[in-house]
């Protein structure tokens, strides 16, 4: 209610924390879950449209083999790749920890390159997974609209193939989508706990990791109290997202 939620077991304010804390995370998370996100609905929208061609089969099996890896193996395995890339071309281009190189300037041409090349490797494992997970869901929802009435007809009244599965079918297929992905962000930020904890980025994940091993009751329900804020906003993107992309509610 004072807007104060107290202090950390090693003195410091948990507000202060908590705010550099969001910022790593939004950082290392954003670029990541958008482009995983968009590229996975990309995917399962044409893998729906190409049923059963070597094309649906191709995304189909690279869907389920990262599925079927942990995240945890998953950051890993390219960490490891990004050194030993760095490695065999003799130049340190990508980096598997830290959010920065130390002494840079943070937003010189060099410093931000640096940045840059720090989050390619975090930000990969973000955009495989969310490209596994999205694709899926995506074909199977656009599958159910394929053969629907209203998309049949906008064909039949002379509407090219193409617009009516964009302007229709994929329009409608992605209304269960803006849920998964309104609530799948706001959980996202203590949901990739070991992406963060394996490249190094001091994010809300890690911290509250570390803030549980300390029994550190304060800094813990703050936590707990900032996804849940999140969880009700998500709920409420949710709706407007629904709105958005479906006329039928707006009319009702």
């Amino acid at each position: 209610m004072h807007e104060d939620l107290g202090r950390t077991v090693d003195g410091g304010s948990v507000n202060d924390e908590m705010g550099r804390r969001i910022g790593v995370s939004l950082r290392l998370l954003l670029i990541g879950t958008i482009l995983g996100c968009i590229g996975g609905i990309a995917a399962g929208a044409y893998s729906a449209v190409k049923q059963y061609d070597p094309s649906d089969h191709a995304i189909t099996f690279i869907s389920f083999v990262v599925l079927s890896i942990p995240t945890v193996v998953l950051a890993v395995f390219l960490a490891n790749g990004g050194a030993s890339f760095n490695n065999l071309i003799g130049n340190r281009v990508v980096y598997n920890t830290g959010e920065y190189t130390p002494g840079l300037g943070a937003w010189s041409s060099a410093g931000i390159a640096d940045r840059l090349a720090h989050l390619v490797l975090p930000s990969l494992v973000l955009i495989l997974k969310g490209f596994a997970f999205y694709s899926r869901y995506q074909r199977n929802s656009m599958l159910d609209i394929l053969g629907s009435d209203f998309v049949l007809t906008a064909q039949a009244k002379g509407l090219r193939r193409s617009k009516a599965l964009i302007k229709h079918a994929l329009r409608t297929a992605l209304i269960p989508m803006g849920t998964f992905f309104a609530y799948e962000f706001a959980l996202i930020f203590i949901g990739s706990i070991f992406v963060e904890k394996i490249f190094s980025w001091h994010g809300m994940g890690e911290w509250f990791v570390q803030s549980i091993t300390k029994n550190d009751v304060n800094a813990t329900a703050a936590i707990g109290m900032f996804v849940a804020v999140l969880v009700l906003i998500a709920g409420f993107l949710s709706d407007v997202i629904t709105v958005v992309l479906d006329p039928r509610i707006r009319r009702a």
